[in-house]
Parts: C-alpha cells; structure tokens; sequence
C-alpha cells in the first residue's frame, strides 16, 4: 500500500517530530530544576514582627520558568489568611512574591509552600513558622467583604491550586468531544446504509472522499479531546498534556470514561482501514471487521457517562442512544451530502428508500432510550438544574429533528414510489429537505456534548481514586448523611473528598484535622463551605493537605442544615509513615450523634471493605463539573 502524502500524513509526521523534540528535552529540564531551592525567605524562619506584613518574599536559587507555579498558604493559629496569587518578578526570576490580602492576626503563623513544574511535579518544598506580635488595626468604616462564591473543588488552606491554563479546558474538550462524535457517528450510519441499501456507494469518488474527511474530523476532534480530558482530569495545562504519555494517567484519574476516551483514540485511528477502501463493508471476507471496528467506537462513545441510579442500565441505554443516533444522524448526512449530490440512475432511489426505512427504528430508538436517560440522571429537576434545562431544550431540538424527518419520509414514499430515476429536480428537493434534517443533527450533537460536561441532579459523581479511608457521618436529628474520604493516607499531600447524600442544602462545613497525641505536626483546618447541596467536592491529593506525622489522626465535622447545626461530630483514622503502602482499607466507626444527647457517639463499626465503593455514582469528577 503506497503512503499517501496528503494533509494527514504530513500532521501525523509533524506532530511525531514535536514529540520527539520535547520528550528529547524534557530530563535536561529536569535536571535543572531539580537543582533549585529556596535561598531564603521575608520573613524568615523564626522573625518576629511587630505587625502583619503586607507580603512574603521568595528567592530561589536558580530562576523560575513561565510554566512553574508556587504555592504558598499562609495559617495562623490553625486558621487559614487570605493570600493572593503568587507572582514572579520581572526584575530578577528567582524571587515570587506573594501578596497578604487580609492582614495577619497576632500569633504565630507558618508558611507550607510547595514549588511544582509545570507538569505539576514537585521540585521541591518546605515550611517556616513567624509571629505577629500585635492585632491589626482595621479602618473604623470597614465592613465585612462578602464572601466570594467559588467552585465545588475543595479549597486548600494548606496548598493552593497552581495558576495555570486550566480554565481554557472546558471549550476545548466541548469542541472535541462534538467533532469526535460527529465524525464517528456519521461513519458508522454511512457505512450502514451502504451495506444495507446502496452497495453502489463505494463506486463513487464524492462517497470515499466524505468518509475520509470525516474521519480526519474525528481523529482531529478526538485528539483534542483527549488532550483536555487529560488536562481537566490530572490538573495539568493544557500544552503539557499534548504528550502522550500523559493520557494514560486518565485510566486511573477519571475511572471509564478515561479508558473509554483512549480506547476511543484507538479506535478512531483503526478506522482508517474502513474508509480508505469502504468496500469492505460490502465484502463478506472483511465485512465483519469492517463494522466491529467503527461498532466499538460508538461503544466507547456511550461510556461517556457510567455513574447515576441502576448505572448498568444506564451504560445499556447510552450505548443504545449513540447507536440509534448513529444510524439516524450518519445516514442522513450521507444522503444529503453524497446520494442526492446531482440527479443519478436507480441505485440512489434505492439509497433514498432504504435510508427511509432504516431511520424510522433509528428515530424510535434514539428516542426511547433518551427518555431512559433522562428520567434516570434527571427525575424531576428538569426545571431546578441547568443539566435538566438544557436537556429540555435538546429535547425541543430533537423534537424538531424528528418532524422534519417525518415529513421528508413521507415525501419519500410519495414521490419515490415508482420512480427509476433521481432527477435533478427530485434531488433538489430531497437534498433540501435531508439538509435541514443533518442540519439540526449537528446542533442536537453540540448540545449532547454541552450536557457532558454538567453533573445531572440525580448523580452525585466520583472520581476513581482509591480512598483508603472513608468516615461516614450519620446524624437522625439533622438527616445528615455525609462521607469524608481522604488519600493515600500517608505522610505527606494527602487528597480529601466530601460527599454529602443529605439532607438537600448545607452550609459552613468545615473540617478539622488533629494529629495525634504527643506530636509536633499542626492542626489542620480544611473549610468546605461551597459545598451547599447534594454532592461532592474533591481536593486531589497533588494539591492536597499534608498530614506530618504517622500515627492516629482524629477528624471532626460541623456543619449546618436547615434543620440545625452538627459541631463536634469526631472519628480518627490512621495514617502510615510515607514508605508504607496500605494493604487493607478499612471504614471508621461510623458517626452518629444521639439526639438525646449533648455530645457525639462513635459506633465501634470498623469493617474492611473495599474502598473504591462509591456511596452513589460511578463516574467522573465533582459536582457541576462533570465530565464526560
């Protein structure tokens, strides 16, 4: 088979040059970061000042690239201080300077900070301790700052979320999910109806050529996708997941839909076979793998979303719907775009006719095992979340889809019924009319890949990391039912997630972290107050809190419900030295305040289970903010 030297060629040519240049100088840029630490610190370990100062100063001993990020969390007297981003002088590179927003109390105060590479590596890290000797004087006018609403992800009172470029993600995976899914579905429904009705078709130049650009859609959209898929679900920029070798962590990070995204890749490149020579769909020695290939890749498409209430059917139905989708949306693309391309001979009625005939299952199929979806990941909230109101207005779009689609079968059957021929006038109309159909397909597709990327009211998601200790906190007098996880449990960054199944609104949960008995690490306390309603936060363990010493932790909970406020509510865990890995996950005592009394009751319940069981779901990352 001769190399083609078109534009694909030559990207997959560049694109394998680029990696090789930068995995090439990835250990030099190692080597010299590695080599880099702090030289010195205002304040300064042990200073003594006589009020807050208005910012801290690091000097490195070797210059900071763009792409390094510090973070530096100030606690005083165990309570977090509000710090701004840090910054890198312009004058000279080794020195960050990070800005105190709010003054300091008086007291001692002490500094964790961490210096990472832009492949969010730790390069190296360390701690000092200062005191501030008096109060800070407040203007006589100054009113409280109203508190600035953030995102589901935890927010770290001892590491602080490095300043990259992750806020670009979202579009980026939205754009690549839509042309990944747009190209794959439309293979897959062209190749059906070519060996279902127009076993013409690959005598045709116009038919391979569409194949082979919509499969170039598809690589280059899956690509992308993977890309930020990789970026959001590892924490990383998005220029430092364009490496390959970053995608696999999503196999571990975002559990199914990660290995279903690179299974998705995979895939999509081996469907190259097919649509180089499409013919294959019509051949009885190749025709098996000729469909299996492109099949599976509508498969992994409907493993985008796993988790939710009776979760195996919902796998089933959304497998279903991108079939059925498939079918439907490829077809007629193919027949708007080829079939009806210019007036032909009988084969391209037939063509017509038999796409009439399959999209009307298709239709039905799509339709039903929309439904399922919704009522399972939607129940009632339609109105009450925006995963619900942008379902309806899908639900609007695939409505008018559906009209248009009845309507052109219906002309079909009554201006087809006898022709031999496809006229130029025939054509014209029909092209018309499927247009409008492919048309709305695509904006029904945009709107699919919006509503991946929003948590459904029904699903309260996880993330596929193994959390070998998981605290319940049960109260009867509040409803509360809450489930603190914390990762890997060791010395060291440790990841939290907090999922709250009841009751439906909370506010001002915090956690508090003491070490054990006799030892000299600090108290700990992680607020988690944007966390409001049903569902869960996540502080990944790369920017997580480091727990210093080894031994036997106790974690309390307090929280208020509309109902009334849990305080004091305690449990303790374990946690082992840094070079000991956890071979049995073991659930606490579950907690559980009597209501007949003024102070929380521990259940000795302690039970080896296995820790990947989730409480409810089974999919990506936190709430309202989904992924696919």
């Amino acid at each position: 088979m001769k190399l083609r030297t078109g534009v694909p060629a030559r990207l997959l040519l560049g694109s394998a040059a680029a990696i090789g240049l930068v995995l090439a100088a990835a250990p030099a840029a190692a080597q010299d970061d590695a080599e880099n630490s702090l030289s010195s610190s205002v304040p300064a370990d042990g200073d003594t000042l006589s009020t807050s100062p208005t910012q801290l100063v690091f000097t490195f001993t070797r210059e900071l690239g763009a792409d390094h990020a510090l973070s530096a969390p100030v606690s005083c007297d165990t309570q977090p201080q509000d710090t701004g981003v840090p910054q890198i002088n312009g004058d000279d590179e080794r020195v960050v300077t990070v800005e105190i927003l709010t003054p300091l109390p008086r007291g001692g105060c002490s500094v964790a900070w961490i210096l990472r590479d832009e492949l969010q590596q730790t390069i190296t890290q360390g701690r000092f301790a200062f005191s501030v000797q008096n109060d800070p004087v407040l203007p006589e006018e100054a009113e409280p700052a109203a508190e600035t609403p953030t995102d589901t992800t935890l927010p770290a009172t001892t590491a602080t979320t490095a300043d990259t470029d992750e806020g670009s993600t979202g579009g980026a995976e939205w754009l690549g999910r839509v042309l990944s899914t747009l190209g794959i579905l439309i293979i897959f429904g062209a190749l059906v109806l070519i060996a279902v009705a127009w076993p013409e078709g690959p005598e045709y130049v116009i038919t391979v050529r569409f194949l082979r650009s919509m499969w170039a859609l598809a690589l280059i959209g899956t690509v992308l996708f993977l890309v930020a898929f990789t970026a959001d679900a590892t924490d990383r920029s998005l220029g430092a997941s364009l490496s390959p070798s970053t995608w696999f962590d999503l196999v571990d990070d975002a559990g199914w839909p990660g290995r279903a995204a690179i299974a998705r890749l995979v895939l999509v490149i081996a469907t190259g076979w097919v649509v180089m020579r499409p013919e294959r769909v019509i051949d009885p020695t190749t025709q098996l793998p000729a469909f299996g290939i492109p099949l599976l890749a509508i498969v992994a498409v409907g493993l985008s979303r796993t988790g939710g209430d009776l979760a195996p059917i919902g796998v089933l139905a959304s497998i279903g719907h991108a079939l059925s989708a498939a079918v439907w949306v490829g077809g007629v693309a193919l027949v708007a775009r080829v079939v009806l391309a210019g007036p032909g001979d009988d084969d391209l009625v037939q063509a017509v006719r038999g796409f009439s005939r399959i999209s009307l299952p298709a239709i039905l199929g799509t339709i039903i095992t929309g439904v399922i979806q919704l009522v399972r990941l939607d129940g009632g909230s339609l109105f009450d979340s925006g995963h619900g109101r942008l379902l309806l207005l899908k639900a609007v779009a695939v409505a008018a889809m559906a009209f248009v689609a009845v309507t052109a079968r219906q002309m079909v059957s009554a201006r087809l019924a006898r022709a031999q021929e496809m006229t130029v006038p025939l054509a014209d109309r029909f092209r018309r009319a499927f247009s409008a159909e492919a048309a709305i397909g695509v904006v029904v597709l945009m709107l699919s890949g919006w509503l991946l990327g929003l948590t459904p009211p029904r699903i309260v998601e996880t993330d596929n990391a193994n959390y070998p200790v998981n605290i319940p906190f049960v109260d009867e007098a509040t409803g509360i039912d809450i489930a603190v996880k914390i990762t890997p449990a060791r010395v060291g960054l440790n990841g939290i997630r907090v999922e709250v199944m009841a009751p439906e609104q909370i506010s001002n949960l915090v956690l508090l972290f003491t070490p054990p008995v006799g030892s000299t690490a600090h108290p700990i306390e992680q607020p988690v107050r944007n966390l409001t309603e049903v569902g869960a936060a996540v502080l990944r363990a790369s920017d997580g809190i480091p727990l210093e010493d080894s031994g036997t932790w106790t974690i309390q909970l307090d929280v208020v419900t509309a109902t009334g406020a849990l305080t004091g509510a305690t449990s303790s865990f374990d946690v082992e030295p840094a070079d000991v890995g956890s071979s049995t996950p073991v659930v606490p005592s579950v907690v559980i305040v009597d209501p007949n009394a003024s102070t929380t009751v521990a259940t000795a319940t302690s039970v080896p289970v296995a820790a990947t069981t989730p409480a409810t779901g089974d999919t990506t990352a936190v709430t309202d903010a989904a992924g696919g």
